[in-house]
């Protein structure tokens, strides 16, 4: 192993251009941060997509052998896209068209 010295007042110096360097790299990394990902390259493992759907891990099973949702299995897990998920939100959700009074015909 080769040991280098180096003074103090130049080792600090260098220590600052390295902090400022990585700050300058952080600072870009944010302000080409998309705020908005696209929903088909975002991915949810089965456990965030069945707590978004409001059901059961089972479910979201019933739902992959139904072929009623697409998903890739990635080291033995299932994963869905965003966009898939978002596509069966309207499908969940239960309307009450029932007339006030309680008529039931």
């Amino acid at each position: 192993m080769k040991v280098i010295t180096i003074e103090s007042e130049a080792y600090k110096k260098l220590v600052r251009k390295i902090e400022c360097i990585h700050s300058d790299i952080k600072k870009q990394a944010k302000e080409n941060a998309d705020p908005h990902p696209d929903p088909s390259e975002v991915w949810l493992n089965d456990q965030d997509a069945a707590t978004m759907l409001q059901i059961s891990k089972r479910t979201m099973q019933r739902l992959r052998s139904n072929g009623e949702i697409t998903y890739s299995i990635r080291g033995g897990k299932a994963w869905y896209t965003l966009a898939e998920v978002k596509r069966l939100l309207p499908g969940r959700v239960v309307r009450n068209d029932k007339k006030e009074g309680g008529s039931h015909e």
